[in-house]
C-alpha cells in the first residue's frame, strides 16, 4: 500500500514541477535510475553517462608514444632521432701514423637514427648519415706520402673524404627509468667513401694554389668500424674505431688514427 501511495505521489509530483515552476523548483532536479540522469527542468533532457573509465591511461610517456598509437605502454615503441656530430681523431700510444696536426683533425657527421624498442630496457635501431673527414697532414709532399713532385711552396696539406654510411645500434637503457634514462649505445658501422683525396694549396708564382690528387690505387673506398656512446637527453659522448685501412698497404705502409672521439647532438 505505501509504495502505491509513493507512485501516486510521484505521478502528481513532477507535473506539477514542470507546470509550476518558481524560486527554487525552478531550480534544475536529477533524478538518477540507473547510468540515465533526469533532469527535471523545462524542457527535459535526459542525459547517459559515459561508462568509459580512463584512469588506466595516466601511464608515464616517453616522448612520441602518442605518434605511434601507444596508449597505455610506458615508452614509445619507435622512435627516430635527426642528430649532427663532430669529433677529433684520437691518437693511440702503440701505433704509429702519418704525421699531422691532432687538433685540427676532425671530422663533421649528419644523419638520423631509427629504433624499435621491444623492452623496457632495450633497443635495436639502425644508423644512416653523411660524414666529412678531414685529416690535416705534415711534411706529406716533402716526403712524397701519396705523390712525387708537388709544385711551389706547400702551406698547407690534408687527406679528406666525404662518406655515406649506415650501421646497427643496440641501445641499453639504463637509469632512471621514468624520466631521461642515460642510455648506452654499442654497435657498428660502415662507410662509402665516394670522394676520397689528398688536398694541397701551396703558393706557385706568388699566387695561392689548390691540388687535388685521387688515386684508387692508393685510397680504400671501404670503411668499416665500432660505435659505442652515451647518451643523455639530447647529447651523446660518443666514440668510432675503424677497424680498416684509409689506405693500400702495399702503397702508403702508414695510417691514419683509427680512433675518433665527439659529441652528437640530436636536432629534434
Amino acid at each position: 500500500m505505501k509504495k502505491i501511495n509513493k507512485n501516486i505521489f510521484a505521478a502528481m509530483f513532477i507535473p506539477a514541477m514542470l507546470l509550476f515552476p518558481s524560486g527554487k523548483a525552478a531550480a534544475q532536479t536529477v533524478v538518477k535510475i540507473g547510468e540515465a540522469e533526469i533532469a527535471i527542468q523545462s524542457p527535459i533532457s535526459i542525459k547517459k553517462k559515459d561508462t568509459l573509465d580512463y584512469a588506466n591511461t595516466r601511464g608515464v610517456s616517453f616522448g612520441r608514444s602518442d605518434r605511434y598509437g601507444v596508449q597505455n605502454s610506458k615508452y614509445p615503441r619507435s622512435y627516430e632521432d635527426f642528430f649532427f656530430g663532430i669529433a677529433m681523431a684520437v691518437p693511440l700510444r702503440d701505433q704509429e701514423y702519418l704525421p699531422m696536426h691532432y687538433g685540427s683533425s676532425h671530422s663533421i657527421e649528419i644523419g638520423f637514427k631509427y629504433f624499435y624498442r621491444p623492452a623496457a630496457r632495450y633497443a635495436i635501431g639502425t644508423l644512416w648519415q653523411y660524414s666529412f673527414y678531414n685529416y690535416k697532414l705534415k711534411d706529406a709532399a716533402a716526403n712524397e706520402t701519396f705523390v712525387s713532385n708537388v709544385p711551389g711552396e706547400v702551406r698547407k696539406e690534408s687527406f679528406r673524404t666525404d662518406n655515406l654510411g649506415t650501421g646497427i645500434i643496440n641501445r641499453f637503457y639504463l637509469f632512471p627509468m621514468q624520466n631521461k634514462p642515460f642510455m648506452l649505445d654499442l654497435g657498428g658501422y660502415v662507410d662509402f667513401s665516394y670522394s676520397k683525396r689528398y688536398h694541397v694549396k701551396t703558393v706557385e708564382n706568388g699566387k695561392d694554389t689548390k691540388h687535388k690528387y685521387r688515386d684508387g690505387s692508393k685510397f680504400n673506398p671501404i670503411q668499416a668500424g665500432l660505435y659505442g656512446a652515451i647518451t643523455k637527453g639530447s647529447y651523446s659522448f660518443y666514440a668510432k674505431y675503424r677497424l680498416t685501412n684509409l689506405f693500400n698497404p702495399d702503397a702508403i705502409p702508414m695510417e691514419l688514427p683509427r680512433l675518433s672521439m665527439g659529441v652528437q647532438i640530436a636536432l629534434d
